[in-house]
């Protein structure tokens, strides 16, 4: 009776009698296994997968022998033009001429001119040939260093201080003749000197002897007397003509000193406004020509004719040197980030000729960073490119001018792991 009495009592609800007369589902025996697999391949995915840093500028694609940039230095028209778009050009060639108060042929032809001689060859210049040139802005450097010139060539050809040389030069030898005379004549002075000198001495003893009475003792004493003044009168004036030799010497010594002065002085006034005249010529070819520095192609910045106006620093010609070396790459790096730019690292440039989707992109490597920042807080950075312009679609582009783009510098190459545990690392930095 007990027996019957508990199986028929219901011990269970009818949910956990669900539960229990029916086994669970796949997804609730295996879910937390299949959750923590999925968990441990994100861990393992983030640590295989790495995702880089980068730090953006614009580049310019350029040889280490860069195009050369023609801009017009004043304000004026453009009076001739030498060459033809797309034309090969030398180094010095003259390309345009901008329009001046001066005859731009005569001034080429005064530059040449000019351009030909050296400070020694100065005195060869063909000023005939100059004077009817028309030089404008020029002309009054042209004609000081003329004047200078004529009258250079005036004071060597009439010698001003000649006569006066050759005066002194005749007096000298017109003293040297009468010292000649008077040598002469002092040789025979001196010959009536000694005989009368010893016709005195023979006087006095004969007076001491008594021969000879006083008067005549005196007598020979003043002959010897005049003999004696006879001798120093020839020889004084023997020194009065050397003397007048010396002050002669001297005033032809006075003269050279004074034509070696005027000399040097024409001399350096002529070659200093003949330097000034090539400066002058210097600065009117910066202003009104437009000269090739390198060989190369010509490309006109736009359309340009004769007689159009142009205004100071408007670009004008574009030079491709013909030797364009080895490529590279200029880039301004902003200061943000940039102190994670190391010698070495990978750049990915985009350039804006060529679309990086179609055309694919250039690698290159950073060699060389600016220490210091310019104005504007930009980094300089040097950008080789090993492969050249050959992109990651195995195309190489062509180079004919500056390509200009947009480059990214692979800076950091972490695992996404490693980022995550950056960013909390900054986190918990910024709490502490």
């Amino acid at each position: 009776m007990e027996k019957d009495t508990l199986d028929t009592i219901e011990l269970r609800s009818e949910s956990v009698q669900d539960i229990l007369t029916q086994p669970p589902h796949w997804m609730i025996r295996w879910g937390n296994t299949i959750i923590l697999i999925i968990l441990v391949m994100v861990l393992i995915m983030s640590y295989l997968i790495k995702y880089p840093e980068f730090v953006p500028a614009p580049v310019v694609v350029t040889s280490q022998n860069p195009p050369e940039k023609l801009e017009a230095r004043t304000n004026s028209k453009i009076e001739k033009i030498f060459i033809k778009n797309h034309q090969q050009v030398r180094k010095n060639d003259i390309l345009m001429v901008m329009q001046s108060t001066a005859n731009y042929q005569d001034v080429l032809a005064l530059k040449k001119i000019v351009d030909s001689l050296t400070p020694s060859q100065l005195q060869s210049f063909p000023l005939h040939e100059t004077s009817h040139f028309k030089l404008g802005e020029l002309q009054g450097d042209y004609n000081s260093f003329a004047k200078a010139f004529q009258d250079e060539a005036l004071f060597t050809r009439l010698q001003p201080y000649a006569p006066e040389n050759l005066a002194a030069n005749q007096s000298i030898s017109e003293y040297r003749a009468r010292i000649a005379t008077l040598q002469q004549q002092k040789k025979l002075e001196q010959a009536k000197y000694e005989l009368t000198r010893k016709s005195y001495q023979r006087s006095q003893d004969l007076f001491n002897q008594g021969v000879i009475s006083a008067v005549e003792l005196e007598n020979e004493k003043i002959k010897f007397i005049q003999e004696q003044q006879n001798m120093e009168n020839i020889n004084i004036s023997l020194s009065q003509m050397e003397e007048g030799i010396s002050n002669l010497n001297k005033t032809k010594s006075g003269t050279a000193i004074s034509t070696e002065k005027d000399k040097i002085t024409y001399s350096s006034q002529t070659l200093q406004l003949f330097e000034q005249l090539r400066k002058a010529l210097k600065q009117w070819e910066q202003n009104y020509l437009i000269v090739s520095s390198t060989d190369g192609v010509a490309s006109f910045q736009q359309f340009f004719g004769e007689n159009q106006f142009v205004k100071t620093g408007d670009a004008i010609l574009t030079i491709l040197p013909e030797n364009k070396e080895q490529l590279v790459g200029r880039m301004s790096v902003p200061s943000v980030n940039s102190g994670k730019v190391k010698t070495g690292e990978k750049v990915l440039i985009k350039l804006d000729n060529y679309r990086f989707q179609e055309y694919g992109i250039i690698e290159g490597r950073v060699q060389n960073i600016s220490m210091s920042p310019d104005d504007k807080g930009n980094y300089y950075v040097d950008v080789t490119l090993p492969k050249g312009l050959r992109t990651s679609y195995n195309k190489t582009l062509p180079f004919d001018k500056e390509l200009r783009g947009n480059a990214e510098i692979v800076t950091q190459d972490l695992r996404l792991i490693e980022r995550f545990f950056y960013q909390m690392r900054k986190l918990l930095g910024y709490q502490s």
